[in-house]
């Protein structure tokens, strides 16, 4: 298996433009990966910094970690499993 890796910016999303040709004979099978450096990574960020920062949702997040660590949190009752299949 060989690979071919560059690094470039997309003008049309639906052609990609190399800068050189590829290293391969015409007639290969390639497989194609695509990675996308994400700008939403700030958003998620931005996210996660509210729900830190709200002290409220903050504890509900311990107290779930701790009664989920105890096993002593709410449990199913078979006739709710049973309901929640059957829809």
């Amino acid at each position: 298996m060989y690979a071919y890796k560059e690094t470039l910016t997309l003008e049309n999303p639906q052609q990609l433009n190399l800068s050189r040709p590829l290293p391969f004979l015409k007639g290969k099978t390639v497989e194609v990966l695509v990675l996308v450096d994400d700008d939403n990574d700030e958003i998620i960020s931005d996210e996660t910094n509210a729900i830190l920062q709200d002290k409220g949702l903050m504890e509900q997040i311990t107290l779930s970690a701790q009664t989920y660590q105890q096993h002593s949190g709410y449990h199913v009752s078979p006739e709710e499993i049973n309901e929640i299949l059957s829809v």
